[in-house]
């Protein structure tokens, strides 16, 4: 296991160096999702290893194409909601261009914190994991619906040419409920609205792994651990992995 009594003060300064980029890193994530970068989201934050993984409540999405296909998929109903939202309202988006537009609607506001992190002792990897409370607005086929969200990140990450990238990542949800409603029901009590239906045509793709990662919140769920903690340690072979 990592010891940090075996490092010169050169070196401790490098790791401390680490750990701040490291959360950095993934603030600059959270805060992309906010700022609808999905577009860009890949090449940005993203190893190039064969076995990168996206893993969330029911499944994996692994390797680059599936990975690519879930932000490209949530590009295409950014712009979908842009352009019903246009329709729906055109004297207050009128005068603005799509660019201008684009991400109008949603607000995915996730703030991360209780960071714990770690670096490999060879300086080569690092695991983090923070807890997840935020309030998203999404615009859906019930209009927008805001809710509440908690839940968990966890991350394997990887250097590349002097950068810390995403290798595996885990995004769970505890609770993901509307506002003001009873948030262990996992029910949502708005009817579907006409006006919206158009944007039943695009949903997610289902992860290409199938699996149930983490039930969310309900009272019938059995005591469930969270993912493990990130734990001191030298190389990213003797330790456990956030990915498959």
């Amino acid at each position: 296991m990592a010891n940090n009594t075996r490092f010169t003060t050169e070196e401790l300064v490098g790791r401390f160096e680490d750990r701040r980029d490291v959360k950095n890193l993934m603030g600059k994530y959270v805060v992309s999702i906010l700022l609808k970068r999905e577009p860009t989201m890949f090449e940005t934050f993203w190893s190039k290893k064969d076995d990168i993984c996206l893993g969330v409540n029911e499944g994996y999405y692994q390797g680059a194409a599936a990975i690519k296909d879930y932000y490209k998929t949530i590009d295409k109903y950014t712009v979908a909601t842009r352009d019903l939202m246009v329709k729906l309202f055109p004297k207050e988006t009128a005068g603005k261009t799509p660019e201008q537009l684009y991400g109008i609607g949603p607000f995915e506001d996730r703030s991360i914190n209780n960071a714990v992190i770690e670096i490999a002792a060879d300086g080569k990897t690092a695991r983090g994991m923070w807890s997840v409370i935020g309030n998203v607005t999404d615009v859906t086929v019930r209009g927008p619906v805001s809710h509440w969200v908690c839940g968990t990140i966890a991350a394997d990450l990887i250097r590349e040419n002097d950068k810390w990238k995403i290798w595996h990542l885990l995004y769970l949800e505890d609770v993901k409920s509307p506002t003001g409603h009873n948030w262990s029901e996992g029910k949502n009590p708005y009817p579907e609205l006409p006006e919206f239906a158009p944007l039943a045509a695009i949903s997610l793709p289902q992860p290409n792994v199938k699996k149930v990662v983490r039930e969310r919140y309900s009272v019938n769920r059995p005591f469930t651990k969270l993912p493990r903690i990130p734990e001191p340690y030298d190389t990213f072979a003797e330790t456990f992995s956030y990915g498959i």
